[in-house]
């Protein structure tokens, strides 16, 4: 099993002014588009700001984080990887920090909690703000793509956000495309996930820093972090932090082969990991496009080997991870099961794997 070092067919950084179809989604990720300095800037004032405003949202902070970091062999046994096991948030994903930050970011942004939201999202980070704006009292419209189960569209009712659909042949790029007239026409704020540098700040300030605290305490230098990426301000994020520790070691972007970084193609329904993709016609995620050229190597790996590496992980260490997270293990396998035996690697595992993902892998 191996994965495969995508070649990227458009300059990392270079996005289309308008991907054709896609003209409302494509403006506002080129108008929302964050610089690398925003990336850089604190978290901790903006939460703060936030609390004041929206005291509720303190009390959700307390089942954020601090996740655990759990040792497993590499895929050939040469090294060991360890998996941030991000499926101990309260909402069981990764995405509980994102929405967390993005609620934060909101609200201290608009001065105010009264605030009407959308957003739009596959999974876990509707499932993560749908909770949250239900405690917090928000209104919250979110879009989903176009044949997402409807056993997740009646839990996000059932918290009390209004969910619309995408188009049909659109994919992941066309409920971003529609969350935006969303957003236009009823007066509400985009909360724009792709362009969150709060989202990428909150990950320096907590999960990288979670990482870096918990690895001394063994004494352990990593040679790379692996993530899946969907906005990619986990990965981000996480990876300034760990810089700052371990300057040699190398953040690696993990995506599907279905859907690959700047994938030129128009977005599609394929299966492939959760949560994770290109989202077509050449566009780019702008927080990793913030960076230089070169601050991330990108790798693939297909569905089938990410739902293998699933099975094997729950079978030969008793863990159960997304297919996400089991790319990234794959991945940092990969680094070091090459070279000297014995080293180390960290890959974020976003959360436990949806129970499509699970019916798939019993089924492949």
């Amino acid at each position: 099993m191996t994965t495969t070092v995508m070649t990227a067919t458009v300059r990392p950084g270079a996005v289309p002014a308008v991907a054709p179809g896609f003209e409302d989604i494509s403006r506002v990720l080129a108008d929302r588009a964050p610089a690398r300095a925003d990336l850089d800037k604190p978290f901790a004032p903006l939460e703060a700001e936030a609390h004041r405003l929206l005291p509720a949202l303190a009390a959700l902070r307390h089942g954020i984080g601090d996740t655990p970091l759990v040792p497993v062999p590499s895929r050939a046994g040469r090294g060991r990887v360890w998996l941030k096991a991000e499926a101990s948030n309260a909402a069981g994903s990764v995405k509980s920090r994102t929405a967390y930050a993005l609620l934060c970011g909101a609200v201290a942004s608009a001065g105010t909690p009264e605030l009407r939201l959308t957003e739009y999202s596959g999974g876990s980070l509707a499932i993560a703000l749908a909770e949250m704006c239900g405690h917090l009292g928000l209104d919250l419209h979110l879009v989903v793509p176009y044949g997402v189960s409807e056993r997740l569209q009646t839990a996000l009712r059932r918290q009390g956000a209004r969910v619309t659909v995408g188009r049909e042949g659109t994919g992941f790029l066309g409920s971003m495309d529609e969350a935006v007239r969303v957003a236009e026409r009823e007066d509400r704020h985009l909360l724009l996930q792709h362009c969150a540098a709060e989202s990428a700040a909150m990950h320096r300030e907590h999960t990288g820093a979670e990482i870096i605290g918990q690895l001394s305490g063994y004494g352990i230098e990593p040679v790379v972090l692996a993530a899946g990426v969907g906005t990619g301000s986990s990965l981000a994020g996480t990876a300034l932090a760990m810089a700052g520790a371990w300057p040699h070691c190398r953040p690696v972007a993990v995506f599907p082969s279905e859907a690959v970084y700047g994938d030129e193609r128009a977005p599609d329904g394929a299966r492939r990991m959760s949560g994770t993709g290109g989202l077509g016609h050449g566009i780019r995620q702008p927080l990793l496009s913030a960076f230089p050229e070169g601050y991330f190597s990108y790798t693939t790996v297909a569905y089938p080997q990410a739902l293998d590496a699933m099975r094997h992980l729950r079978r030969e260490h008793g863990i159960s991870v997304s297919g996400s997270g089991a790319g990234a293990w794959l991945t940092a396998s990969a680094e070091v099961d090459q070279g000297p035996s014995g080293r180390n690697a960290v890959a974020v595992v976003a959360s436990r794997g949806t129970i499509e993902e699970w019916e798939h892998a019993a089924g492949n």
